[in-house]
């Protein structure tokens, strides 16, 4: 119920994901702070937070089912491919238009492995991965740590993108200056996208001023489709709203819109074989698309 309740900083998700009441969530964690001696949370109105002592908890926590989660795994390899489980991370561009296709065949090719993929921003992702929560993370753009493994997954093209009937589509190439007089929309801080776009733009002396920033990628297009800016998102992003017309790539000159999408996984970290041929299967598929 702790560990549960310091992921989500919420008595009442962690009730709902533990399928408890949440009074009973609150007198168990009540009871656990009566046991060490010291508060665990602290709630500042409806906010709850982590005290010092309850990191130094949480830390152990993880610790403990991660240890649960690798001996599950070395078990599970004694029934060999047929069943298993693999637990990714993924940044937006690649957990929403990418890696589902690549599931999907996986999936179809190991019916009994059970799939969890969860999709947050490339700094959530790393953190996950480092924590021993994923096994795999696919990342937006290069985490530089001394404890990861990182390899290139894919190529990926960035498209600055107007609505169907900007002026912009017109001509035949835009000036990265251009953009300082239009409001360019971003995804949060945090993002691969978003890291990659600052660094390239800053590179050809454009530091953007008049923003917007907007969640999600797709909350990021359905701006852009309304008229509220321009952005630059992934190619792979908009190829719908490309084929619909509501969304037109125009190019943008001087600045290097290609990147490398990669995967990590801890040095340290015994990679199970569910992950590692899921690792196998994913270069293959890449390789021969």
């Amino acid at each position: 119920m702790f560990h549960v309740t310091a992921k989500l900083l919420s008595f009442t998700r962690a009730a709902e994901a533990l399928f408890l009441t949440q009074p009973g969530v609150s007198k168990y964690i009540k009871n656990l702070e009566e046991h060490y001696g010291m508060r665990l949370f602290d709630r500042l109105g409806r906010k709850v937070v982590l005290t010092e002592a309850g990191e130094i908890l949480y830390a152990r926590t993880e610790s403990i089912f991660g240890m649960i989660d690798q001996l599950k795994v070395e078990l599970d390899e004694l029934q060999g491919m047929d069943r298993g489980t693999l637990n990714i991370g993924a940044s937006v561009t690649l957990g929403v238009y990418v890696l589902p296709a690549i599931l999907g065949r996986f999936h179809a090719r190991h019916p009994r492995v059970d799939i969890t993929m969860d999709i947050a921003l490339n700094r959530q992702v790393a953190e996950d991965i480092l924590a021993g929560r994923t096994d795999i993370g696919f990342l937006g753009s290069p985490v530089p740590d001394e404890r990861l493994i990182m390899e290139p997954f894919m190529r990926d093209e960035l498209v600055l993108v107007v609505p169907g009937s900007h002026e912009w589509v017109l001509r035949d190439a835009i000036d990265p200056h251009d953009l300082l007089s239009r409001t360019f929309i971003w995804p949060r801080k945090g993002s691969g996208t978003r890291d990659i776009v600052e660094n390239r733009l800053r590179k050809a002396g454009v530091v953007l001023t008049k923003t917007l920033e907007i969640g999600h990628t797709e909350a990021v297009k359905k701006a852009v489709e309304a008229g509220l800016g321009v952005s630059l998102p992934s190619k792979a992003a908009i190829q719908r709203e490309e084929h619909l017309g509501v969304l037109k790539p125009v190019r943008l000159t001087g600045v290097d819109l290609h990147r490398t999408l990669c995967f990590a996984y801890r040095k340290d970290k015994y990679l199970g074989k569910v992950a590692a041929t899921f690792l196998q299967f994913v270069v293959y598929q890449k390789s021969s698309t």
